[in-house]
């Protein structure tokens, strides 16, 4: 698993780390958006709040 985020940002320790519920992507506090008990990553979140 990757030690930064897609954005830059270091992720926190390893039994901290969050992930996207759609793409298992691991995000940093700042990206992750939850939804109904689930968490995304901002991109994900995006794009599924562009759906109808």
């Amino acid at each position: 698993m990757s030690t930064a985020c897609n954005c830059g940002m270091a992720l926190d320790q390893p039994f901290k780390r969050v992930g996207c519920h759609e793409c298992g992507t691991a995000c940093c506090r700042s990206c992750v958006i939850e939804v109904e008990a689930n968490t995304y990553c901002r991109w994900c979140a995006m794009s599924l709040a562009a759906q109808p």
